[in-house]
């Protein structure tokens, strides 16, 4: 393989993990605190899938990460607040 082809596919690379990494930067820096929970497996789900562009990115997926749960602020049991 002549070494301009080598040397594109790594130029190709180099830019598409800065746009990721431009682009993931922006997300975290936008979003607010308490969102953090919801976004962070979601663009990790993102860049999972821009790993498989890469040549060692090929193989099986791990699994997934799955959804937070919300907390609830219900009072169980039928308690009345005191006061």
């Amino acid at each position: 393989m002549p070494a301009y082809v080598l040397l594109a596919a790594l130029a190709v690379i180099v830019v598409l993990l800065t746009v990721v990494a431009i682009v993931a930067r922006a997300v975290v820096a936008k979003a607010r605190p308490e969102d953090l929970q919801h976004i962070l497996p979601g663009l990790g789900q993102v860049l999972a899938a821009l790993a498989l562009f890469l040549p060692w990115g090929r193989g099986t997926r791990g699994p997934t990460a799955a959804p937070p749960v919300p907390a609830r602020s219900e009072r169980r049991g039928g308690q009345r607040p005191r006061g």
